[in-house]
């Protein structure tokens, strides 16, 4: 009779994911999530092209010309940032409305089975709410400087494009935060539908903040979107050593917001 003595066994560890291949994916799956899905591409350009065509072209004939820090500016480029404000919050909305879809799915559950850092899912869907943002407004962009004579050179475009960009960061990161507090997610659709108006309408996106009235002169102060406006503009007129200011106002909300938003993710999906 044979004995055995000796039985060992070898095994080899799973080899863990890397940083960049998850983050890379989960950038992919948000932005074919966020790009693939026609009524999110529609709720996410027909604002911004309603409000440069037909709202920029309509008030420019009305108002004509106004006085913006001392310059006289054509009212279609005193407008400009108020469009890509609202492209913004549209698309803002759109990414956070991606956290339902997921839940409703059952894809969620899936997602945490397997050694994701929430870190990395939260970093892709920013990532990809950001990049859907400037396609389209860079497609906003181009729609306009072919309407519209808008007196930029190259410097004051890149510097719009970096206040653009900050403002994306600073909204997805609202919205996502709102969106992983809120359960319900037609209570997040009211939101963020009455929130876009509310927020572009109570700051300074259709006059300078002088021209407001005094209640909507206080509510600008901390409203969000005075600052994304503000900034945009600023930087786009008289570049960045104005629009400084609004610029670190948004860089202070990207992070507080960003950072909500991971711990609100972290505690959400402990209960999953």
């Amino acid at each position: 009779m044979r004995v055995v003595t000796d039985l060992a066994f070898k095994t080899t560890p799973p080899v863990g994911s890397t940083k960049a291949a998850d983050l890379s994916a989960v950038f992919y799956r948000e932005y074919a999530l966020l790009a693939r899905n026609r009524v999110n591409l529609i709720l996410g350009l027909a604002p911004m092209l309603v409000y440069l065509l037909l709202v920029n072209t309509s008030l420019s004939n009305v108002v004509g010309d106004i006085t913006y820090r001392g310059t006289v500016l054509p009212y279609a480029v005193f407008l400009l940032p108020m469009v890509l404000a609202m492209s913004v919050i549209s698309a803002s909305g759109t990414t956070g409305m991606a956290l339902f879809q997921e839940e409703m799915s059952g894809v969620s559950t899936q997602l945490w089975s397997w050694p994701l850092r929430r870190s990395r899912f939260l970093l892709g869907k920013v990532l990809a709410g950001v990049s859907l943002v400037l396609a389209q407004s860079i497609l906003a962009l181009i729609v306009a400087a072919i309407v519209f004579d808008y007196p930029f050179d190259p410097a004051r475009w890149g510097w719009l494009l970096l206040a653009l960009i900050l403002a994306s960061v600073a909204f997805n990161g609202i919205y996502m935060a709102a969106a992983i507090s809120i359960s319900d997610y037609r209570t997040f659709m009211v939101l963020t539908t009455l929130s876009m108006t509310v927020l572009v309408f109570a700051a300074p996106s259709l006059s300078p903040t002088q021209q407001l009235p005094v209640v909507l002169q206080w509510i600008s102060v901390v409203n969000p979107v005075t600052y994304a406006v503000n900034g945009m503009r600023d930087a786009a007129l008289f570049g960045i050593g104005t629009a400084w200011p609004s610029l670190v106002v948004l860089f202070v909300v990207a992070v507080v917001a960003n950072g909500l938003a991971g711990h609100a993710l972290l505690r959400r999906t402990r209960n999953l």
